[in-house]
Parts: C-alpha cells; structure tokens; sequence
C-alpha cells in the first residue's frame, strides 16, 4: 500500500493506477473535503486528482502507520502540500480505510482519525 501512495506522490499516475481495481470507488466525506464526492473507477480518481490543481501544489501522501481492522486495511496518513496563490503549507492528517481485493484496491474512504476509520472498518463487515 505504501507503494500505492509513493507512486502517486512522485506523480507516477499510470504506475499508481496498476494497483487500482478499474472500478475502484473513493468516497471523500465532509468532515475530509468541503466538497464531499464519491470518485468511481480511474476516471473517478482522475477527477480527484485534478481537484487539486489551481488550489494546492506539490501534493503529498505520507503514510505514518498501518493497521488492520475487520479485514481491511487503514492507513494512517498526512496529505501535505503547498497553496498555489498563498504558498503557505497545509497539512492534513487522516487515516484512510482501504478495501483490497486480487492485490488491487478496490475502495478508499478517508476519514479525519484513526477511530474513526475503526469505526467504519467495523461497521463494513
């Protein structure tokens, strides 16, 4: 997984979207995004991605831990990055669940803490 968000961070785009499931689905909640969205398939993420562009720049995923919960993985985590316009640094600590299925991801959902993205491990089961 650790690979999954270097690639991205290096702007590796086609070599992070191989370990992505082509219908893979990214649910972005409100507490995580003023504007929450469900992303699906690698269009989906694409369109993620570009949410960045104009507003924050040299975007970065740090992953800090990994844990397991309910047969899924979380990934505790900083996404980094600098204001376009501002270029102050922003810093957003988050802890993702992942759902991974043949060695691809299948379904991210970030969320603002590591109890909660417990929370919703165990309530996926």
């Amino acid at each position: 997984m650790s690979t999954l968000f270097e690639r991205f961070t290096a702007g590796e785009l086609d070599a992070a979207f191989e370990l992505l499931a082509e219908d893979i689905v990214v649910v972005v909640p409100g507490s995580m995004s003023a504007e929450p969205d469900v992303y699906e398939g690698h269009e989906g993420m694409l369109r993620y991605l570009r949410g960045f562009d104009g507003t924050i720049e040299d975007v970065r995923y740090e992953p800090l831990d990994y844990f397991e919960e309910n047969g899924l993985l979380i990934v505790q985590m900083i996404l980094s990055g600098r204001g376009v316009s501002s270029g102050i640094e922003v810093s957003v600590p988050s802890a993702t669940v992942a759902w991974v299925r043949d060695d691809k991801v299948t379904r991210l959902e970030p969320l603002p803490d590591l109890e909660a993205a417990r929370e919703r491990a165990r309530a996926a089961g």
